[in-house]
């Protein structure tokens, strides 16, 4: 235990001095010194402007927006549809037509005597 009350003494009396003797060093301030002979912000600028101008513009594809809530498609193709059956189609009067090339009221006639002469 003494041990390490003396360490921790040693150490506070070391972080003590050297805060005492950095707070006695003082830096003069240095006076400014035009190094650079030129304007920095004045080229970037430049440089910027000139990327600028020379970058070719192509506009990025958009994404597909969806404000339209419906199919103008599938309505002008309903409307016509609606259109259509709204017009009346008559067909003209067809002649007859003889293609049966024999009388049929004649052989039910003829089957239906040979079936009732058979039964009897």
């Amino acid at each position: 235990m003494k041990t390490t009350c003396f360490l921790t003494a040693v150490i506070l009396f070391l972080v003590s001095s050297t805060q005492v003797f950095s707070a006695d060093y003082c830096q003069s301030k240095e006076s400014y010194v035009n190094d650079i002979p030129f304007d920095t912000k004045q080229i970037f600028d430049s440089v910027q402007y000139q990327e600028a101008i020379t970058a070719a513009f192509i506009p990025s594809a958009e994404s597909f927006i969806e404000d339209i809530p419906f199919d103008t498609e599938k309505i002008a193709l309903q409307y016509h549809a609606d259109s259509a059956m709204q017009v009346s189609y008559k067909m003209p009067e067809e002649k007859p037509i003889d293609d049966i090339p024999f009388n049929t009221s004649i052989i039910v006639r003829k089957q239906h005597e040979y079936l009732t002469n058979m039964k009897l």
